[in-house]
């Protein structure tokens, strides 16, 4: 009987474990409405870039961007619409085909604006 409630406990906390680690969100797309822009973007996530296209296709920015874990830190390059007061940090969920970002700290509005709170939907990504 001790035994078994061993592995039980054993089981639980692996179990537990695996829900810790965040899910690598590179080579992943997913879409998104920003309400100033009245268009529906697609974010296009890379191993240490993301960009973000319009719905007809132009780059509204690109970024730095880099996950440890559950937190990616994003630094934008260039761009439509790029923000160079700074870096923004954000804590990334997965819940199905849902990416939710919870602003950490960011000093730019405009990129907290478009991603803090707001639920992104898994895009196919397009191969070049």
């Amino acid at each position: 009987m001790r035994q078994f409630a061993i592995a039980i406990l054993v089981l639980f906390l692996s179990t537990g474990t695996n829900r810790l680690q965040a899910q690598s969100l590179a080579n992943t797309a997913w879409k998104f409405y920003v309400e100033p822009l009245h268009d529906t973007l697609t974010m296009h996530i890379g191993a240490d870039t993301s960009f973000s296209t319009s719905s007809s296709g132009e780059m509204i920015v690109r970024s730095l961007w880099k996950q440890v874990k559950d937190t990616v830190k994003i630094n934008d390059l260039d761009g439509m619409y790029p923000c160079t007061a700074g870096e923004g940090i954000y804590r990334v969920s997965i819940d199905g085909d849902y990416l939710n970002f919870v602003m950490v700290s960011d000093p730019c509005n405009q990129r907290a604006d478009a991603l803090n709170g707001v639920k992104f939907l898994r895009a196919p990504e397009v191969k070049k």
